[in-house]
């Protein structure tokens, strides 16, 4: 008879202890692992008579100086140790002073022999489990001056950097692209910044060139805009966002977000149909569990993580397809089709021919018809045709016995027929006549001797 209220006193105190563990967050702090390129290009002197690598390790330890206490911070250089070794992990993941950064980045990389496996270290990076651990927010910030690159070069590799950052946005890992000097390869990091979700607004993902316009990833030229952009990524790290986490450790989640404008301080809470966090009044489109702020962003008309912009970093929508080429003389239109945000090749066209014939035909496609096409000495093209003027065209006439003969006119059959009234007397015909038969007679006495 005393057990019964001693066992409902012991589960009302389990289910007030759990309650509490539930609404009491572990904080785990944010991580930041900055994967730095080591390779040769990286002596190359700046304008300003710095080298790259000097002044990456300056915009590094400003960086790692501008985190939040509350950051862990973790270093990755590549290759390493050097050739074309996949980068290390040569500081893991914690508090670390500014000071220990540098001295963990070491020494300037040599004058030839570095390359750039970029792709090799993302895997690296994919792999390091302090990163991609579970209900802690992670980026990877990526400095690089080159192309990936391996001795001896292989260009079917150029793009699987991309797969890499793919594959880290999948694990929740923030990937931040930055192009330092003017040697980078743009469309690579282009598609990269892409694929990781951390484009630039309104960029071009398309630009092949670091000097083109509108790039996706964050491109530095010199060593104070290399400064700026790591400041501006590591200020960006450990601020509080509205998803019911505490992003900066400091005990309390999402405070100080009005979301909605009005002045209280709503953020959202999980939606008990969907598990997904709602973002409050924010949320954009209530009959779509898929679409809710902080909802990863796709190349498909829809602003899915509502923000208030569509598609950003995105040249097309998913599926699209739109003509290519052009239909003017013999060439006719492709078609191109849209994947991941990006325009594939033109398929299907009728490309225009390098040199105009004479045909009467617009071969090259550029709207006019035959010209300059080319026809042998002497001839024109005329109507489709390689043809002599009739002014140019040699005497002829009937043969010894009063035939026609032919003689050159055109490039169509290269000769032209002539009635025998054209030809003039048959005398000097039939004396040539004779001398080829003589001709013939006696060369062939003398093969057979």
């Amino acid at each position: 008879m005393t057990r019964a209220p001693i066992l409902v006193l012991t589960l009302t105190l389990a289910v007030g202890t759990l309650s509490s563990s539930a609404a009491a967050q572990t904080c785990v702090s944010p991580a930041l692992l900055f994967s730095v390129d080591h390779s040769s290009s990286m002596i190359d002197t700046l304008p300003d008579g710095q080298t790259k690598w000097e002044a990456a390790v300056t915009a590094v330890q400003s960086a790692v100086a501008a985190l939040d206490a509350s950051v862990h911070v973790g270093l990755q250089v590549f290759p390493h140790p050097n050739l074309c070794e996949p980068g290390a992990i040569v500081l893991d993941l914690g508090t670390h002073t500014p000071e220990e950064v540098v001295a963990a980045l070491g020494g300037p990389p040599p004058l030839g022999g570095h390359y750039t496996p970029m792709a090799q270290t993302l895997a690296v990076a994919a792999d390091y489990a302090p990163l991609v651990a579970s209900g802690r927010e992670a980026h990877l910030v990526l400095v690089t001056d080159g192309w990936q690159w391996c001795d001896p070069y292989d260009v079917s590799t150029r793009f699987t950097p991309i797969t890499e950052v793919e594959r880290l946005a999948a694990l929740g890992v923030s990937v931040h692209i930055v192009g330092f000097g003017m040697g980078d390869d743009a469309l690579t990091l282009n598609r990269a910044a892409v694929a990781a979700g951390t484009a630039i607004a309104g960029c071009d993902p398309t630009g092949s060139e670091p000097t083109s316009p509108n790039p996706c990833y964050q491109r530095a030229e010199d060593g104070l805009g290399l400064l700026h952009v790591l400041e501006t990524i590591a200020w960006e790290v450990g601020v509080e966002l509205c998803n019911g986490i505490d992003d900066d450790c400091d005990g309390e989640i999402d405070e100080g977000l009005d979301q909605d404008g009005d002045g209280a301080l709503i953020c959202g809470g999980v939606d008990p149909s969907s598990g997904v966090w709602i973002l409050g009044l924010a949320d954009c489109d209530d009959s779509n569990a898929a679409v809710h702020p902080g909802a990863a962003e796709l190349c498909n008309g829809i602003d899915d993580d509502c923000d208030g912009t569509v598609d950003p970093g995105c040249a097309c929508t998913d599926g699209e397809e739109r003509s290519c080429g052009t239909d003017v003389g013999v060439c006719s239109f492709g078609l191109q089709r849209c994947a991941a945000g990006l325009w594939g090749d033109c398929e299907g066209q009728t490309l225009p021919s390098p040199l105009e014939r004479c045909d009467g035909l617009d071969d090259d496609c550029d709207g006019e018809i035959d010209e300059n096409a080319s026809c042998e000495p002497g001839a024109s093209c005329l109507d489709g045709r390689c043809q002599i003027p009739e002014s140019l065209v040699p005497d002829a006439g009937a043969g010894p016995r009063g035939e026609t003969v032919l003689a050159p006119t055109d490039g169509a059959c290269g000769c032209r027929i002539l009635a025998p009234s054209e030809a003039p007397g048959g005398l000097g015909g039939l004396a040539l006549l004779g001398l080829g038969l003589t001709l013939g007679l006696r060369r062939r006495q003398r093969r057979r001797g």
